[in-house]
């Protein structure tokens, strides 16, 4: 599965370029605002984004994940520091949205990625 990264977080980065391959996914782009995010989903045609929400520039993480998914029709994992139930209320995340902390564990993205692709 080809996979576009949004995030600013070094060590994030580093996480995903070693657990992503081993999990058979490829990472197509790296980038760290949300305008690249929209930008290079609409270039690159992912898979799957995994986005942060605390991105570089006018648009955040959340804005454009919510764009990339109902524009774009490309499925989004929202990476955080926070828990799930604080980004619904206060972000107004949809309550079926994906959102994964950091850091980023192993077997916690196999099972988001499985469950997002399950049908």
């Amino acid at each position: 599965m080809d996979i576009l990264v949004a995030e600013l977080e070094e060590r994030t980065v580093n996480e995903l370029k070693n657990i992503l391959p081993k999990l058979g996914h490829t990472i197509v782009a790296v980038v760290s605002s949300g305008e690249e995010a929209v930008q290079k989903t609409v270039e690159l045609g992912p898979d799957l984004v995994l986005i942060d929400l605390d991105l570089l520039g006018a648009m955040k993480g959340v804005d454009a994940g919510r764009k990339i998914m109902e524009y774009l029709a490309v499925p989004v994992i929202f990476i955080t520091v926070f828990t799930k139930n604080c980004l619904t209320m206060s972000l107004q995340l949809p309550e079926d949205a994906l959102t994964l902390s950091k850091p980023i564990k192993e077997d916690h993205l196999k099972y988001a990625i499985s469950n997002l692709f399950k049908d």
